[in-house]
């Protein structure tokens, strides 16, 4: 029984759930930063005009990159022959 590289396949849904990791863990550190901005800051307009200028911005760039993830076909695989391997004269890690 020989192994063969051509036989792996690796989902594409796997670098969604890494997004949605990292989107995790991004909402965790911006609602800790909020909560203390607004429980020990100064009050005034300054304070609430951040606090709005960066929930506004979240909210325009998880939406901007759901909107481009979308299309997607996250049902897909890619073959890991054409990472170790190459398709065409550029090879990662060239033969002997």
């Amino acid at each position: 029984m020989s192994f063969d590289l051509s036989s792996l396949a690796l989902p594409i849904w796997t670098l969604l759930v890494l997004y949605g990791a990292y989107l995790v863990l991004f909402f965790v550190y911006t609602g800790f930063n909020l909560y203390h901005l607004l429980r020990f800051g100064t009050y005034g307009i300054g304070l609430y005009s951040i606090t709005a200028l960066c929930l506004a911005g979240t909210i325009l760039l998880v939406a901007g990159s759901v909107l481009l993830l979308f299309p997607f076909d996250w049902s897909a695989s890619v073959p890991l022959d054409v990472f170790f391997i190459g398709s065409g004269d550029s090879q990662f890690f060239p033969g002997p």
